[in-house]
């Protein structure tokens, strides 16, 4: 009898170690299933870029191919953006024929090589609070011509009405990808109005979508 009582307590305790498991599994998934995921709006989206020589730069827009966003409680969780580098366009160069030659040459493996590497990615890592309303700073891997480095960036971004709209501005050096055509760094004998500075400057506008 008293080795029947000792076995019914044991399933009891056993039962009730079990249940307390399943419950915080289903807790653990609950968490997991409250993330929304935004995908991009291509035909809103833009990325903005700016190039500098000494006494003159260049600005033009490259087209957002894919991206989405895993959100949870108006805070992104992780997300990636994919950029055209096909779509690579100036819209400073008013004359046809200069346009055409410049972003020709940017397509080239002089710059960003886009039959070869048609795209690049920037994969969010990690998103913290900034200073102000809205405001975060941003942290992710940014692949371009093959090559992938960290970066970091201040943005704001906005929740309404199931759209969230993201707009940050960064500089990169492009020699750490690889990019050194023309670079100061690496050509010591160029002339100077020759020179291309090492910094791109780049503004990604983002819009996603619930």
């Amino acid at each position: 009898m008293k080795q029947m009582t000792l076995l019914l307590s044991v399933l009891a305790l056993s039962f009730n170690v079990f249940a307390a498991d399943a419950k915080k599994a289903d807790k653990k998934a609950a968490a997991a299933t409250t993330a929304e995921t935004y995908k991009v709006d291509t035909a809103a989206s833009i990325i903005e870029w700016k190039g500098k020589k000494v006494a003159y730069g260049h600005n033009g827009t490259l087209k957002v191919q894919a991206g989405e966003f895993q959100v949870e409680k108006n805070m992104i969780k992780s997300g990636n953006v994919v950029a055209d580098m096909k779509s690579i366009a100036n819209v400073d160069i008013k004359e046809e024929k200069d346009n055409k030659k410049l972003v020709g040459h940017l397509s080239s493996p002089d710059f960003f090589n886009v039959e070869k590497y048609p795209t690049s990615e920037f994969k969010l890592t990690s998103v913290t609070a900034g200073k102000g309303k809205d405001e975060v700073v941003i942290k992710g891997d940014f692949t371009m011509i093959g090559q992938t480095h960290p970066i970091e960036f201040p943005a704001t971004v906005k929740f309404e009405n199931g759209t969230a709209t993201g707009q940050g501005s960064l500089k990169i050096d492009r020699t750490k990808w690889g990019l050194k055509y023309n670079s100061g760094n690496f050509f010591k004998d160029l002339a100077a109005d020759k020179i291309i500075n090492n910094d791109i400057e780049l503004t990604l506008k983002i819009v996603a979508k619930k």
